[in-house]
């Protein structure tokens, strides 16, 4: 399997949404600290636009390169997340957020080469 191929199946795109930008900001810090390397795609954004619509924080992540473990995260409220990739990668992921946040899980859809789940993040 040439690194393209690798990489790809490694792509896990992450979406933080319903939380301030602040708690935005500390999901995907920690995301870069659990898999550390090239962030394959970051996305900010204030927390509602000009006309008061909530806003998606994103960024892609590489899960084939797991980091250091990172320990407890403290944010100042909840977070919905969803995690999406493949199967394998989305599980690095999904065992990264649990090692370092109460995670409760609120839907999944798995596809034959992909899966997506939708959680809520809180202070571990």
């Amino acid at each position: 399997m040439n690194s393209e191929a690798r990489h790809a199946d490694d792509a896990v795109l992450v979406t933080a949404t319903d939380c301030s930008p602040e708690d935005a900001r500390t999901l995907i810090g920690f995301l870069e600290r659990a898999f550390p390397g090239e962030v394959v795609e970051e996305k900010a954004a204030p927390a509602r636009d000009h006309a008061g619509h909530p806003t998606v924080w994103s960024t892609t992540v590489d899960a084939g390169r797991p980091g250091a473990r990172t320990g407890p995260v403290t944010l100042d409220g909840t977070v919905r997340v969803g995690v999406q990739g493949g199967p394998r990668a989305v599980d690095r992921v999904l065992f990264a957020l649990s090692e370092s946040f109460t995670v409760e899980a609120k839907g999944t859809v798995a596809g034959d080469q992909e899966r997506e789940v939708e959680l809520l993040l809180a202070t571990a």
